[in-house]
């Protein structure tokens, strides 16, 4: 406080020489009348005629009365004429002075900002057991096959700000082939969209499905549903949901003519009861087991889809997937029997 007064003083006593007398008032009481030459942070000098020149410690000032003819009187309290205490300095310990002068201070980090867009896409190669129709003269026979086929796959995913909504795209393009003729050829898109609820434990979805298979003889399929669902777990590490809903189901299928030795086109459209059930648990930081269930259908005419496996991360965003997928739709009568396919899957996958 003190070295920005001083100079004030300083101004007030240019302005006001010649002009008329200043007063100092002690402590004591006693009041002197003169002019002020000089004030420094331990003492005023002061020129009084009855005293001459002389010079008043500033701890035994009451204050100071500056007189000026433009500005009038000023009064300068005893407090603002005392010296600054200097802060006492801090003792360091010298292995803390040390650290503080190696080590730079660290930046406060920003909360991870969520990306809305993310993704992924993968290449594997299965190795497939399934069961087919093969003609044998004038007879239909079913036949298992093992054989491998390459699988294309991956997803897309959009999720608001609010992540209360969430819309994904997902493709699979599966082939095979051998000299002879061509084993597999599957074709599959997939929108789902699903909003959750205020508690977070609660959502809403609905799927759009369009595929072909050939395996399955269809030629084209397309079903629609709409589900309610629970999150049982939504932890980092471990999440586990179920839903269940209706949904409409149509497709074109290829049916083996035994009278005509040609396949006719057979359209089924019906509405379906479907159910589906989703864990992902990660187990360490670089190993996570998926599963997945998903059930079109009753008890008597369905079609199932089971995976489980697991997922390792290599490096940064690439991961190695092994997983067991196993198919069977009834509707596909193969002597009273439905169809089925296995396949063990080993894939690289990346996520953006």
């Amino acid at each position: 406080m003190t070295k920005f007064i001083s100079p004030l003083i300083a101004l007030f006593l240019a302005t006001a020489t010649g002009f008329a007398a200043d007063t100092i008032v002690l402590k004591n009481g006693d009041v002197l009348t003169g002019t002020i030459l000089k004030q420094t942070s331990d003492a005023v000098y002061f020129k009084s005629s009855a005293f001459g020149s002389v010079s008043v410690n500033t701890r035994d000032i009451a204050e100071l009365r500056i007189r000026a003819e433009e500005l009038g009187e000023i009064t300068v309290p005893a407090t603002a004429l005392e010296p600054a205490t200097p802060e006492p300095e801090k003792v360091v310990a010298p292995q803390v002075a040390r650290q503080n002068a190696t080590t730079p201070p660290q930046a406060k980090k920003e909360p991870k900002k969520m990306k809305q867009w993310t993704g992924q896409a993968g290449l594997a190669i299965a190795m497939r057991e399934s069961n087919t129709l093969r003609r044998s003269g004038d007879k239909v026979v079913e036949k298992q096959e093992s054989f491998e086929s390459y699988r294309l796959y991956g997803n897309v995913n959009w999720k608001s700000e609010s992540e209360r909504n969430d819309l994904r795209w997902d493709w699979t393009y599966r082939y095979s082939s051998s000299d002879i003729r061509k084993t597999d050829d599957f074709m599959n898109l997939t929108q789902k969209y699903k909003h959750t609820f205020v508690d977070n434990n609660y959502f809403a979805s609905a799927k759009t499905v369009f595929q072909r298979d050939y395996r399955r003889k269809i030629e084209s399929e397309f079903l629609q549903t709409a589900e309610m669902g629970i999150k049982w777990f939504n932890r980092p590490k471990l999440q586990l949901s179920t839903s269940a809903g209706g949904g409409y189901h149509t497709y074109e299928r290829l049916v083996y003519n035994g009278s005509t030795g040609n396949n006719d086109q057979m359209v089924v459209s019906q509405p379906k009861f479907i159910f589906d059930q989703s864990l992902r648990w990660q187990m360490v930081n670089s190993l996570t087991l998926i599963q997945k269930y998903t059930h079109l259908g009753d008890l008597t005419n369905y079609h199932f889809l089971f995976s489980a496996g697991v997922e390792n991360k290599l490096v940064r965003d690439l991961f190695l997937r092994v997983e067991y997928r196993l198919d069977r739709d009834t509707e596909v009568s193969y002597d009273d029997r439905g169809y089925y396919d296995k396949a063990l899957l080993t894939s690289v996958l990346y996520k953006f």
